[in-house]
């Protein structure tokens, strides 16, 4: 089962973005509309670059912009999400794991959704970019990383400095 929200792992990846000092500082220049560097630096156009692939910004040819388009699509997610909790959003409250499930089925589901909301098919993160993003949904991340293991959602290369999605769903 793939995320029934995408939405939220879009911001969750803008919340990994705005730890990052150089990235919130370039995110504010574009918000602001003032301190856009005419030729940015390799280490900007990677942080631009990064925030497109995120989608929360846009370059429309005159210069960077906000995605409103997102903007939009995640308020109205936000509100169907509120009036959805039944299946496995009964577990959360907001983004937030309320409980994992004891039901091996429904643990399975719930690891699956936070899974696909942190990490993609084609990204292979350091473990501590997987904990900035699972630490949005629990603050034990060891606990989810070790469950995403044992139920092979998560493959952690061979000296643990690094996991990327397994065959488990």
């Amino acid at each position: 089962m793939r995320e029934e929200h995408p939405i939220a792992g879009q911001w969750i990846q803008v919340a990994a973005g705005l730890k990052n000092p150089g990235m919130r500082q370039l995110l504010g220049a574009v918000l602001a509309g003032t301190g856009m560097p005419a030729e940015p630096s390799k280490s900007q156009l990677k942080d631009l670059a990064r925030w497109e692939k995120i989608g929360l910004l846009r370059h429309d040819g005159q210069g960077w912009q906000v995605n409103e388009r997102l903007l939009e699509r995640t308020l109205s997610s936000a509100s169907a999400q509120k009036a959805d909790r039944s299946g496995i959003q009964r577990f959360f409250d907001g983004p937030r794991l309320a409980a994992l499930p004891a039901k091996p089925g429904d643990r399975h589901e719930v690891l699956v959704h936070i899974r696909d909301a942190v990490i993609s098919p084609a990204e292979q993160l350091r473990e501590e970019q997987l904990n900035e993003r699972l630490r949005v949904f629990h603050p034990d991340t060891a606990l989810l990383r070790r469950y995403m293991v044992d139920h092979a959602l998560l493959l952690r290369a061979a000296d643990g400095s690094s996991y990327r999605i397994g065959s488990g769903a």
